[in-house]
């Protein structure tokens, strides 16, 4: 069996967005966003150094780091909190803690910070980077391809608890980018611009994703059997795509724990992607069981 690619653990269910998340989000509410500096675990790094692939793996690091940040900002989400060197929760309530942050009155006593009220974390867990040949003894050819997988594992993580939030998971190989070249530089060694369309295109996932997680998408007008949704270019959403539509019903909380579990989530209807602009997007309503604005949509997946 081949081995998963790229692993995003957001714990929760697999698809769907956290509604108890998102709930902690004030209407309106641009929320602060932690990321940490993007680093390898100590396994592939001993893996890598084997193979003196160390200095490729730094190239992919530093490419995601910046990507990712890039991608966050273009989801017009979240208001960034740019420490690179934060590696874990732990450091960022310590932080809070020194007295060095601003607080208000929402602000809790384990340190959730002004500068970060969630903290996104990743580490990559696999890299391959191999020539694989193919030998054809009746045409006396040998051709080859050139293999790439990257693996990471992300985190949500909740700055006033220090607990994991929400999962998804994704995959990524040399297959997913538009590069369709051997990869290959002159020194034998991964081309940049195929690490820098790699590494983009996991960034947007990432981005995207974390996006859907704390802020469903919504329905902001609806005309007939048009409704306009506020998500845009660069948000991952494109025309075709279908979307069910969910009314948000009362809270679901656990008679044992008191934990919010989110809203009833009653589905009304689903719609289709017609056209995308860079703020918003148009979409025709397939199905109309009481759609209305405000109400959220949860991607059908293809």
């Amino acid at each position: 069996m081949k081995k998963t690619l790229l692993t995003l653990c957001f714990l929760v269910s697999l698809g769907f967005g956290n509604t108890a998340l998102s709930q902690e989000v004030s209407a309106g509410e641009k929320v602060t966003l932690g990321i940490t500096k993007i680093t390898a675990n100590a396994t592939l790094n001993q893996k890598l150094g084997k193979e003196g692939k160390k200095d490729t793996l730094s190239r992919v690091l530093e490419s995601m780091d910046s990507n990712l940040t890039s991608a966050i900002q273009s989801t017009r989400k979240f208001e960034l909190v740019s420490r690179s060197d934060l590696d874990a929760v732990s450091k960022e309530i310590a932080f809070a803690e020194s007295g060095n942050v601003a607080t208000d009155k929402n602000a809790a006593k384990s340190g959730m910070l002004k500068g970060a009220k969630f903290i996104l974390v990743v580490s990559v867990d696999d890299f391959q980077d191999y020539i694989e040949k193919a030998t054809f003894a009746s045409l006396g050819k040998t051709v080859e391809k050139r293999i790439l997988r990257l693996g990471a594992v992300a985190k949500i993580i909740n700055s006033s608890t220090g607990s994991i939030v929400e999962t998804t998971n994704f995959t990524l190989n040399n297959a997913d980018v538009s590069d369709k070249s051997s990869g290959i530089s002159a020194d034998g060694n991964l081309n940049d611009s195929l690490v820098g369309e790699m590494t983009r295109l996991m960034a947007n996932k990432i981005a995207v994703r974390v996006a859907d997680v704390i802020f469903p998408a919504k329905i902001i007008a609806k005309t007939g059997k048009i409704a306009t949704l506020n998500r845009g270019d660069g948000t991952g959403i494109k025309a075709g795509d279908v979307f069910e539509v969910f009314a948000l019903g009362e809270a679901l909380i656990d008679p044992d724990t008191g934990e919010n579990l989110g809203s009833e989530e009653i589905r009304i209807g689903k719609l289709k992607i017609t056209r995308v602009t860079p703020k918003a997007s148009q979409a025709e309503i397939l199905e109309d069981n009481g759609v209305a604005k405000g109400q959220i949509l949860r991607p059908v997946a293809q």
